[in-house]
């Protein structure tokens, strides 16, 4: 609830490319849980826009090129901020989405203050894990670890869901428009509400997986998401730990990496040359590199573990926060 006592304006956005089949069943369905649907037509060929019906609850925005499905959900968030809306939900045009989760949603919002952003959770389902295909499962298992790292939630189960919500006041606090276009927006997004310690929420739901044929390439994102993650992971290391604060995981990690890679190096360095000449290095010199890998590993360690342990927990909701769907949009409410 809002503090003037009347119910958060909920304003679903849905970025749209190639949907023209499904994309007024989706607002259909999301007409029934949300107050007002933000179409973002991101340069369709197949014209999706023309098959929306705009009325005063449907509102329609057309980029003349295309920007990914980060690029046109950005365009969707501001334009949802502009209206004033508390909560914004956003949600995919192919029909993979269950909104009837939003009330759901609504609810975890209204029951916990604190949080910033809200996520879908596929794995809580042991259906989904089964109907996933196995390409997804193993790319998602390895993307999670990274963005772990990248995020500092390190709690979160499902960080590559794309049904995610987000508190108004919240996302007025991160520049919008600096988050990364395409696949990669969602993670970033993450990524940015992690540099704010941001509290965020895990809803189990389940995905929808048809015959759709997705134009997310595989092998873009093997190559073009480490380097983007540990850039966020770097940032983080950076601000957190050496610019709000300095810890003992500062002390540990600025001790530990430096030391480790030395470590590495010099190890390295020297099993190389013992190697090409065929003389075995001094003792001395095998225990010294072994000694400082083994105190550069330990002190890298507990800056992890220390990372891990005063990272922002997720919150956890099950599907017993399910409610009935939320009433239809009623204008009296409004005024």
């Amino acid at each position: 609830m809002n503090p003037n006592g009347l119910a958060p304006l909920v304003v679903a956005v849905i970025p749209t490319f190639r949907a023209r089949s499904t994309i007024g069943r989706v607002i259909e369905r999301a007409l029934e849980v949300v107050d007002i649907v933000i179409v973002v037509d991101d340069c369709c060929p197949e014209l999706s826009h023309e098959v929306v019906e705009r009325s005063e609850r449907v509102r329609v925005i057309c980029h003349d090129v295309n920007r990914g499905v980060g690029g046109a959900t950005k365009t969707g968030m501001i334009a949802a901020l502009e209206i004033g809306a508390d909560i914004i939900v956003k949600i995919d045009a192919d029909d993979q989405m269950d909104v009837s989760f939003v009330p759901a949603i609504v609810k975890v919002f209204g029951q916990y203050p604190e949080v910033d952003l809200v996520k879908g959770n596929r794995f809580a389902d042991a259906a989904t894990l089964r109907t996933m295909p196995l390409a997804r499962l193993i790319g998602n298992a390895g993307l999670t670890l990274l963005v772990k790292f990248s995020s500092g939630y390190w709690t979160i189960t499902d960080p590559t869901n794309g049904f995610i919500s987000v508190r108004g006041d919240a996302l007025r606090r991160i520049d919008v428009a600096s988050l990364a276009d395409r696949y990669f927006f969602e993670i970033d997004l993450l990524c940015a509400m992690g540099l704010r310690r941001g509290v965020i929420c895990e809803l189990d739901m389940p995905a929808i997986y048809g015959g759709e044929t997705s134009s997310l390439s595989i092998p873009s994102v093997l190559f073009s998401f480490p380097p983007k993650l540990f850039m966020r992971f770097l940032r983080r290391l950076l601000v957190n730990y050496l610019v709000v604060e300095i810890n003992v995981g500062t002390l540990c990690g600025a001790l530990g990496f430096p030391l480790l890679l030395f470590a590495i190096v010099f190890g390295g360095h020297e099993w190389y040359t013992s190697l090409s000449t065929g003389v075995s290095r001094p003792t001395g010199t095998i225990v010294l590199a072994l000694l400082l890998f083994m105190i550069g590993f330990q002190l890298s360690l507990q800056a992890l573990l220390y990372d891990v342990q005063f990272s922002t927990k997720t919150i956890k909701a099950t599907r017993e926060h399910h409610p009935a769907r939320r009433t239809a949009y009623d204008p009296e409410v409004r005024r």
